[in-house]
C-alpha cells in the first residue's frame, strides 16, 4: 500500500504539471482535476471540452535497464480499467525526468493497441491486480505527439 500512495502522489503531481502545461502552451482553461476512473482532467477552449487522461512514469528501469516502455494499464482485478475504461479524449503519458510527454487520442491509442501484438504482462501494480501490456516508445513514436517539457525539480522531490 506505501508503493501505491507514493504512486498515487506521483501521478496527481504530474496531473498538474500538465494541466499548467496546457493552459500555458495550448490555452485552455483547466476546469477540473479529477479522481474518479473517467478522466484527470478537463479542459475548456473556445467553448469546447477536452478531457485527458494523465500517466506519470519516473520509473522507467527494470532493475538497472533502461527499459523505453509506457505500461499501458487495460484490467485491474479482471475488470476492464486503465485505457479500455477511461472516458477521456487524450491520453498523456508524462515523463518528468526525461522532460518530455507523449500525448494521443485515446481512440487512436485504443486502435494501435488492439493491432499490436503485444506480450500481456499480468500481477504488475496495485498488489498484481494490474494487467496491460509495454509499448516501446521508440518503436511506436510515429504514432504520437511528443512534446518537451521542463522539470521543475521542487515538486519532484522524494
Amino acid at each position: 500500500m506505501k508503493k501505491f500512495n507514493k504512486d498515487l502522489k506521483q501521478g496527481e503531481k504530474g496531473e498538474l504539471v500538465i494541466g499548467e502545461y496546457l493552459e500555458e502552451h495550448y490555452k485552455m482553461n483547466v476546469l477540473e482535476y479529477n479522481k474518479d476512473y473517467r478522466y484527470d482532467i478537463k479542459t475548456e477552449k473556445d467553448g469546447k471540452i477536452y478531457t485527458f487522461e494523465i500517466k506519470t512514469d519516473r520509473y522507467e528501469y527494470f532493475h538497472k535497464y533502461k527499459t523505453f516502455n509506457m505500461f499501458i494499464e487495460y484490467s485491474c482485478s479482471k475488470k476492464d480499467s486503465g485505457i479500455y475504461r477511461t472516458e477521456a479524449d487524450y491520453f498523456i503519458y508524462y515523463y518528468p525526468d526525461l522532460e518530455m510527454f507523449y500525448f494521443i487520442e485515446v481512440k487512436k491509442l485504443r486502435e494501435l493497441l488492439d493491432t499490436l501484438q503485444l506480450k500481456v504482462i499480468s500481477q504488475a501494480g496495485d498488489e498484481g491486480r494490474v494487467t496491460g501490456v509495454c509499448l516501446h516508445r521508440n518503436l511506436y513514436k510515429k504514432h504520437f505527439i511528443i512534446k518537451e517539457i521542463k522539470k521543475d525539480t521542487s515538486i519532484w522531490v522524494d
